[in-house]
């Protein structure tokens, strides 16, 4: 069969165009993925470690302006 190039979601969330072979099994595959990403939960077939969560993002803190001191 000839393949196709087709985004490919990653466990990190992000996403690599790769050159696959577009078959039932790979659409349901890529479906459960795409459900696992958005729900934020591990890809099928991947474990989780155990006592370990999924990273959550770091909460950034945004400085103050700085104010003029005066002498």
């Amino acid at each position: 069969m000839a393949k196709s190039m087709d985004k490919v979601p990653q466990a990190d969330g992000t996403y690599k165009w790769e050159m696959v072979e577009i078959t039932q099994q790979y659409l349901a595959e890529r479906a459960a993925k795409e459900e696992a990403l958005a729900k934020g939960i591990p890809f099928p077939g991947t474990e989780a470690p155990v006592n370990c969560p999924m990273p959550t993002p770091k909460k950034t803190t945004r400085r103050t302006k700085a104010s003029k001191v005066s002498e």
